[in-house]
């Protein structure tokens, strides 16, 4: 071993001692049987190299199981790794030079899932190489792994008990839409980033009105070709306001920054009354000669093109207080729409383009071609003012594009009536720090709505749904046997496509075949709880460690793995899967920015171990946490590090020299005892 302290040379021969003489396996036999303490690994994404951050995290969750191990637990500490889902998808879509979803079919779904194993196990096998470089001791050579048909039977199980606890349902709901990436969003995969976006003020003609208007107000120019109502607070005072030769209906409150302020023109209120009394109120749609569906949906549904009342959703802090409604292009309009019979409307393809139905308007792209909507708006006279505005919008938590709304048939997890009892629950969980769980999460399960869990991509667990087209008769697939039993033969590899190919008899005569969905990544990741213990398939140590006594994160999974850990367990079994939390920070560079290539600031591990060693970026990142800060990395503080190590080092081997001239050996204890007594003498 080197005499001075060196640790590139150092510490490969550690590791190398390690290895050759089971150090890791030894350590775990030396409490077998001792008193239980049951560590949850959060999987990280298969997408490449560990960065600062993954492994900042690995060695805070190394230092606690250490720790564990001296105090005498029996550690459960098996890692575990998340190799579905988009990272991957898009990885492998840049790889094989494919620029969209569409284009898989053609390059083939078989050739590319296998694409997409082959590049989630050899990310995988390299971060464990990276891992134990760092001086991780975790069950890395026993990770579980969400690919493996046993793991996707873990999620099956909840899906299925999920159904059997009435927690489970499909429904045609407007929900956050990435056309980038053609999936739905659930909430906890969006991202918020203030942009500056057109804002429109519109007139809406008023029925068998000479020149009166209904002055509406949107940042979405693009959603109005849906427009299917507006919203009015009943308890607000509005205004019929004299302006030139025309009436416009505005909030009182609202008339002068509008008229006066933003379109500089004079006006006069004519009469005054509150919001209730425009109910009913009829108008025309200002493209309801370009789009047929328009007329149908009139005729059809009473309330379509009126006044509709919303106290929720309608108030005076911003625009005209008339909110244009499409009940196909945001959940709150859903939501008034659902509940006055107005259905949603929306004619967007999964890439949001207005499909070949959508009259005029074919081939425009939501969002993206704002403008271009509202110079349709500005050639028939109906553009009251073009404005901006800068707000926080979501983004896909994936590609980072802005996001938009569509219609679209989910399945969701029913939890909205549970978030009572879930915060509850959390107060009987010790959270470090403490504000994380009373403030932070509690927030975000105050806010919870029903979960969407399924996804329009190829690369994840199948949704365990078969349904008759004929008769519409459904079942819902719990485990691999189960399947067996009623469709007789099964792949061997559950994945997309070839569990598609399973059919199963239905009792009408036809055929059953299988939802083509798969479930949302984060459901792999809020099974993990059970899976990690090969549950449902062995129960002995579900029943022995179960919940989790710990768990370690980020601040980022408050709305992501907490989240879904909790909720999955909540559903399946009623209670939460875990007893104590410690929440930490990001990494981010000197100043304070976040790591990214775009900026050059982005650092890996391995770039720090080559001049410092692993246990100085160890020694740094774990001495310099405190729960739930950041920590800005700069050179200069490692150095210091590394210095203090290098002293510790020096006094080490002056210990040893030492104790080797005294001929005093540390590992008799009887002759330590002497020896401490003889110095106390």
């Amino acid at each position: 071993m080197t005499q001075s302290y060196e640790p590139t040379k150092l510490e490969p021969e550690v590791l190398d001692f390690w290895k050759k003489h089971n150090i890791y396996e030894k350590a775990k036999e030396k409490n077998k049987g001792k008193n239980k303490f049951y560590f949850l690994d959060g999987p990280p994404y298969t997408s490449g190299k560990v960065h600062l951050g993954t492994a900042w995290n690995k060695a805070l969750k190394d230092s606690v199981l250490r720790y564990k191990r001296m105090q005498g637990f029996d550690v459960w500490d098996r890692a575990g790794y998340d190799m579905h889902g988009m990272p991957t998808e898009q990885a492998v879509e840049k790889k094989l030079g494919l620029k969209h979803k569409d284009e898989i079919p053609v390059y083939g779904i078989a050739n590319f899932v296998n694409a997409c194993r082959e590049f989630a196990i050899t990310n995988m096998l390299s971060m464990n190489e990276d891992f134990k470089r760092i001086g991780i001791w975790m069950g890395l050579d026993n990770a579980y792994q969400s690919i493996q048909n046993t793991y996707m039977e873990g999620e099956w199980w909840l899906i299925k008990k999920a159904y059997e606890n009435g927690r489970l349902y499909g429904a045609e709901k407007t929900m956050h839409w990435c056309a980038t990436c053609s999936t739905s969003l659930a909430k906890h995969e969006l991202e918020y980033e203030n942009i500056t976006d057109p804002s429109i003020f519109v007139k809406f003609p008023i029925k068998n009105k000479e020149n009166e208007f209904l002055i509406i107000w949107t940042t979405t120019p693009w959603t109005i070709p849906f427009n299917l109502g507006v919203m009015v607070n009943p308890e607000i005072d509005y205004v019929k306001a004299k302006v030139e030769n025309e009436v416009w209906v505005v909030a009182k409150e609202l008339a002068s920054s509008l008229i006066s302020g933003v379109v500089e023109k004079q006006f006069s209120i004519l009469e005054e009354f509150k919001g209730d009394k425009l109910i009913g109120i009829e108008y025309a749609h200002p493209f309801e000669d370009e789009l047929p569906q328009l007329k149908e949906l009139k005729k059809k549904y009473a309330k379509v093109h009126t006044i509709i009342l919303s106290k929720e959703y309608v108030d005076i802090s911003a625009g005209s207080g008339l909110v244009h409604m499409a009940p196909g292009c945001g959940p709150e309009d859903y939501e008034v729409g659902h509940k006055n019979g107005i259905p949603p409307f929306n004619t967007l393809s999964e890439r949001g383009v207005f499909d070949d139905t959508s009259g005029a308007f074919k081939g425009m792209i939501a969002k993206k071609d704002d403008k271009k909507i509202t110079d349709e708006i500005r050639k028939k006279g109906l553009l009251v003012a073009e404005t901006k505005i800068e707000h926080d919008y979501a983004h896909c938590w994936r590609c980072k594009n802005s996001v938009i709304f569509r219609t679209t048939n989910q399945w969701f997890f029913k939890i909205e009536d549970l978030k009572d009892r879930m915060r509850e629950l959390n107060k009987d969980i010790k959270w470090v720090p403490e504000f994380a769980g009373s403030r932070n999460f509690d927030n975000w399960l105050a806010n919870l709505r029903d979960n969407g869990i399924t996804r329009q991509r190829y690369w994840g667990t199948p949704l365990p749904i078969w349904k008759c087209k004929k008769c519409n008769d459904f079942v819902v697939i719990g485990s691999i046997d189960e399947l067996k039993e009623l469709a007789g033969t099964i792949p061997e590899d559950l994945h997309k496509p070839w569990i598609d190919e399973v059919k199963i008899k239905c009792k009408c005569g036809d055929v059953k075949e299988r939802i083509p969905d798969i479930l949302d990544v984060w459901i792999d990741a809020g099974s993990a709880s059970w899976n990690c213990l090969d549950f449902p398939r062995k129960k002995d140590l579900f029943e022995g460690l179960y919940p989790a006594d710990f768990i370690l994160e980020g601040i980022d999974q408050i709305r992501g793995w907490f989240n879904l850990l909790f909720v999955a367990s909540m559903i399946a079994m009623n209670r939460p899967s875990f007893k104590a939390v410690y929440m930490h920070g990001f990494i981010n560079d000197a100043q304070g920015r976040k790591m990214s290539k775009s900026l050059g600031n982005y650092i890996l591990p391995q770039e720090v171990i080559m001049d410092y060693g692993a246990d100085t970026l160890r020694y740094y990142m774990i001495g310099g946490t405190s729960p739930g800060i950041d920590i800005n990395y700069n050179f200069e503080d490692m150095k210091v590090k590394h210095k203090n190590l290098n002293v510790l080092w020096n006094l080490h081997k002056y210990a040893i020299e030492m104790c080797k001239e005294l001929k005093i050996n540390f590992i008799d204890f009887e002759v330590y005892d002497k020896f401490e007594l003889d110095i106390q003498q």
